[in-house]
């Protein structure tokens, strides 16, 4: 009895800990796609040099793709960076 006690307690606090993360998550795939779209509007009128950028870009595109929103949203920023774009 006392397991299961202490198993219920630990379920209980973790669903409750799962929860409140996903209620604080602001970056979503519609925050990836402006972003996407905002770099490569960037991108677009950019130099060679921006070779660093496009990379941030791509991974920016595979994570947001992959579900990892807020990991897409941390390479876009760092794009958005290189390329000089307030955000």
């Amino acid at each position: 009895m006392r397991f299961i006690t202490s198993s219920a307690l630990a379920l209980s606090l973790c669903v409750a800990g799962a929860g409140a993360s996903f209620a604080n998550e602001k970056d979503t795939s519609v925050s990836c796609m402006a972003a996407e779209s905002q770099i490569s509007a960037a991108l677009s009128g950019a130099s060679q040099n921006a070779d660093a950028a496009r990379h941030e870009d791509r991974l920016g595109f595979q994570a947001c793709n992959a579900g990892f929103y807020h990991q897409g949203m941390v390479h876009y920023a760092k794009a958005m960076e290189l390329l000089g774009i307030k955000g």
